[in-house]
């Protein structure tokens, strides 16, 4: 069911519109501290006793098309288990009606990918696998992490390596920023080369047919089942730097041609979790079914891997009390600081979506009022994420009732995170609901 669709990267163009145009609400929404006469203030109350019921799924897919950032690597993690992400991506032409000469012979190609950052052990060994891409894919297209392309059998690759994230790559006597070369197969370049002149070189329209692009992944790492290992290396596809450089030489001269990755490439993120079946048992038994361990613990990783859902059936009482404005409510996380090490760190932000009643998602009202008030970020010092969450609450109190939430990572597409969360029941720093309310006369 893949429902998880609505697209991060048109928040600020959703924020500007309603903005803009405001929301048509009822009066009584916009209840809350900042619109109270002073002489109701007597009657405001703090309630944090309202019982929240949350528990972790599996993520189904979510959209990974012409990303900014490009994921390739595996990681093994003793919580969540082995995780392997690819990148399917499509090379351009830089010139049309392509001729490589008289009696052109490619000498290598090569592939080259600029680094952006990662997640892992940076000591990683990983083993590189490319593989040229068969069947047909268009920038037009929807794409998603659970989507495969065919390939053709042979591994352009199937190197080992170590990245080198902070070292500079000296190229014909120039220093160039950190980024991963690979030497291809010379087949491929000599297939690009025996079009020479020919109409598959004519334009990129023609040369996407012919040249369909790289699926360009890693092997999984070894596991030991206790100790984490590997890691996910982000990728600027869309850097000068990335690109597939063929070396040639002619009867006239030796030469190289670049093919490049750009806006107009299709490309588009994989991501692989093996079912979970190395996780941990008590994450694997709460995404198969047993919501109750969720009171304790809660599960949530990037990479289309697990989300929260969260149900807050209790506060929709507070109408019993009769016309109530909410000054103030905050949904509070903590995080397990035991499950922190040095190189498997939590997420920069998390966010929370409505799950409607046609199982569709969208955006808190609160969003529209800025991230410094909506919040969602990390506090490492407090070792938690706080949601200001006051207008979804009223909202939901004037309507008569609570939809359930989705909390997930930010950036589920871009970033290979996870964090594990005390559960609303955990006997210490439990999540829990902080409302600040007023019984308006």
């Amino acid at each position: 069911m893949k429902k998880f669709r609505f697209k991060f990267r048109y928040h600020f163009l959703y924020v500007l519109i309603i903005s803009i145009f405001g929301f048509s609400c009822n009066k009584n929404e916009e209840l809350g501290s900042n619109v109270q006469p002073k002489e109701n203030m007597l009657n405001v109350s703090f309630d944090k006793s309202f019982p929240i019921y949350a528990h972790t799924i599996k993520e189904d897919s979510i959209k990974t098309d012409e990303t900014t950032i490009n994921l390739i690597g595996s990681y093994y993690d003793p919580i969540f288990g082995l995780t392997t992400a690819g990148m399917y991506t499509q090379f351009r032409l830089i010139t049309e009606n392509v001729d490589f000469g008289t009696n052109p012979v490619c000498d290598s190609i090569i592939l080259s990918l600029a680094y952006y950052s990662h997640y892992g052990d940076t000591s990683a060994n990983l083993n590189l696998n490319v593989y040229e891409i068969s069947d047909n894919f268009y920038l037009a297209n929807n794409y998603y992490s659970s989507d495969r392309l065919g390939t053709y059998k042979t591994n352009l690759a199937n190197i080992n390596f170590v990245p080198q994230l902070t070292d500079s790559v000296n190229i014909g006597g120039t220093n160039y920023a950190p980024q991963l070369r690979v030497k291809l197969k010379k087949s491929l370049g000599q297939k690009i080369i025996e079009a020479s002149g020919t109409s598959y070189l004519a334009d990129n329209t023609s040369f996407a047919d012919f040249f369909k692009g790289l699926y360009i992944t890693t092997s999984p790492v070894a596991t030991d089942g206790s100790t984490a290992s590997g890691e996910i290396l982000y990728i600027n596809a869309l850097s000068s730097l990335s690109k597939l450089t063929m070396y040639y030489h002619n009867d006239a001269d030796t030469l190289s041609y670049n093919f490049l990755i750009d806006n107009n490439a299709a490309r588009f993120n994989t991501f692989e979790h093996y079912k979970f079946t190395s996780a941990s048992s008590l994450l694997k038994q709460q995404i198969n079914g047993d919501t109750t361990l969720g009171d304790n613990t809660l599960y949530l990783q990037a990479m289309a891997g697990t989300k929260i859902r969260l149900k807050f059936p209790d506060v929709i009482s507070l109408n019993n009390l009769g016309r109530i404005a909410i000054n103030q409510a905050q949904l509070v996380i903590k995080i397990d600081p035991t499950t922190i090490t040095d190189f498997i760190t939590p997420p920069d932000r998390l966010s929370l979506a409505v799950i409607n009643t046609d199982g569709t998602l969208s955006f808190l009202p609160d969003v529209n009022y800025g991230e410094s008030y909506y919040g969602g970020a990390y506090n490492s010092t407090e070792n938690e994420y706080r949601f200001n969450i006051s207008k979804y609450v009223q909202k939901a109190l004037l309507n008569g009732g609570f939809n359930d939430l989705y909390l997930v990572i930010s950036g589920a597409s871009i970033n290979a995170n996870r964090v594990v969360l005390f559960g609303p029941k955990s006997p210490d720093n439990n999540m829990h609901l902080e409302i600040i309310y007023t019984k308006i006369k």
